[in-house]
């Protein structure tokens, strides 16, 4: 067997499962133990991605880099990032996301090894770099798995809790990172990729394929559901395009109008979540250490705010899911500018209006991810996906070296008024969707 086959999707199986009730024990089983390993791998691939906010004052200070040094580092994992989950998307519809999952993480936690035990830039910048490419094998598999297990109908409520791991993750590691950092930067490295290791074994153990590699029929089939489509009737793919991207993906004006905006919603979120406790320390009066609970608090109230935006978009808007993105990044603008003009030394007043920030960017955040997949449909749901990640991550990209290249040369107001402006973009870029409905594909693509 040739080393890259793992990564092959199996061959639709014959039927083996034909008895309802079977049918319904095995899916009943399968979508708990899928939902809730990817949610664990994820949460991990967050411990060694974000864990640099918590270690770039100490690495500012022990290793003399200015900003922009440092926000070279994060921005070079931003656009490895962002290419790598576009393409590892396109791959993950074809692959077994398993084997895909598991591997990235074991790799994304040797990266952080090597990153905590090496000083140069260029060595930090690459090793980041490739971190990137490995952080982008995690997403995509849970997608794939996600779109198969469960019905558009569920994808608000399914992968609200799915993203939660997002803040799980990110929040753990901000905590403990605040007290890793006193060890040394590197311990904000070397910590979590041992989590990592251990992490990867559970996913190749736990992970599987979707329903029908497994003998099941179709998750449609399974809750009785018919399905249409919201992408172009007459769409000619170029030859070197596969068809069902180029109709799904790439034609599809709304997965456009979501990537544009999800583009500046990270402009906002990494903006905040990187540079945050190197602006507080230096400017609120918050040493490190709160810093890091500051984050926290980012985080976790940020799952309140996506398991209410998928409820609400699910409910109250009818599985539309422009509407609720729009509204929570014209309230997150005002919550930029509460932040901005919040006193020095009022640590509970930064902690409430960074949480309430956290609220407000998780929501529309999951919900990108969701809008991709119903309007592209589960056969491109992960390339969707990818697709609007990537512009995700440029955001990201310029949220790094452009948000700190600015703060460097013309001071943090400057910066927070290219974070401001991002955010009513992004608004304007999901109010464009507002009427959209959602996705449900045609049988044949």
């Amino acid at each position: 067997m040739k080393t890259l086959d793992i990564f092959n999707t199996a061959r639709t199986v014959i039927r083996e499962t034909v008895n309802p009730q079977e049918v319904d024990q095995q899916y009943r089983y399968w979508r708990k133990r899928i939902l809730y390993s990817a949610f664990i791998g994820y949460a991990v691939y967050y411990f060694c991605r974000v864990n640099i906010s918590m270690a770039l004052p100490h690495m500012q200070s022990d290793l003399g880099y200015d900003k922009f040094q440092l926000g070279l580092i994060v921005s070079v994992l931003q656009i490895t990032y962002g290419v790598g989950k576009f393409l590892n998307g396109i791959i993950a519809d074809r692959s077994n996301p398993r084997y895909v999952m598991a591997i990235g993480l074991f790799l994304s936690g040797l990266a952080n090894l090597i990153f905590g035990l090496s000083s140069m830039l260029w060595v930090l910048v690459l090793v980041w770099g490739l971190n990137g490419w490995f952080q982008s094998m995690g997403f995509p598999p849970g997608a794939r798995l996600l779109s198969h297990w469960y019905t558009p109908k569920e994808y608000g409520r399914i992968w609200g809790i799915f993203g939660c791991s997002h803040q799980v993750g990110a929040a753990i590691i901000f905590a403990a990172g605040g007290y890793l950092v006193l060890m040394g930067w590197q311990y904000a490295f070397i910590v979590p990729s041992l989590f990592a290791f251990i992490t990867a074994v559970f996913l190749f153990n736990r992970l599987g394929d979707i329903p029908e590699n497994m003998g099941l029929p179709p998750v449609e089939e399974y809750k009785g559901e018919k399905l249409k489509s919201l992408a172009p009737a007459r769409v000619k793919s170029p030859k070197f395009f596969n068809e069902a991207l180029f109709k799904n993906v790439l034609s599809n004006k709304y997965v456009w109008l979501t990537a544009f905006g999800n583009m500046f919603l990270y402009i906002v979120r990494y903006g905040l979540v990187t540079w945050t406790p190197l602006f507080i320390s230096a400017n609120k009066g918050v040493n490190i250490t709160k810093a890091g609970w500051v984050l926290a608090a980012f985080e976790l109230v940020g799952i309140a705010g996506m398991l209410l935006a998928g409820y609400v978009s699910d409910k109250t808007f009818k599985a539309r899911r422009g509407p609720t993105m729009a509204i929570y990044m014209f309230l997150l603008a005002f919550c930029i500018v509460l932040f901005w003009i919040a006193p020095y030394g009022n640590t509970i007043l930064i902690i409430l209006i960074l949480a309430l920030s956290g609220f407000l960017v998780y929501g529309p955040l999951m919900l990108v991810s969701v809008a991709a997949a119903t309007y592209a449909g589960k056969k491109s749901a992960a390339s969707a996906s990818g697709f609007t990640g990537f512009w995700g991550y440029v955001g990201a990209t310029i949220s790094g070296v452009g948000v700190g290249g600015v703060a460097e040369y013309y001071g943090w107001k400057g910066a927070f008024m290219l974070i401001l402006f991002s955010a009513f973009l992004s608004a304007v870029f999901f109010a464009l969707t507002w009427k959209a409905t959602p996705y449900v594909e045609e049988n044949k693509v």
